[in-house]
């Protein structure tokens, strides 16, 4: 379970860092994706255990590819 909460977090600071860098807010990026803004900042703190359906739809709205959101070093 440790593991997990792990990568969430890390899969989340990946993210913030990402949509940070192309000068995203969370509400501009939830716009994109059609989601809450709320939801994004879960994520971006690791509290929200995301599908594999919603890392693609990040990426793509990021334009990025999904493995890019798994590069932990950053």
């Amino acid at each position: 379970m440790e593991i997990n909460i792990d990568l969430q977090k890390k899969f989340g600071a990946k993210l913030a860092y990402i949509r940070k860098s192309k000068k995203l807010s969370q509400m501009q990026l939830a716009d994109m994706v059609n989601m809450n803004f709320n939801y994004i900042g879960q994520i971006e703190r690791g509290e929200a255990n995301v599908t594999i359906n919603t890392i693609k739809n990040i990426a793509d709205a990021l334009n990025i590819e999904v493995f890019e959101l798994f590069k932990f070093s950053f």
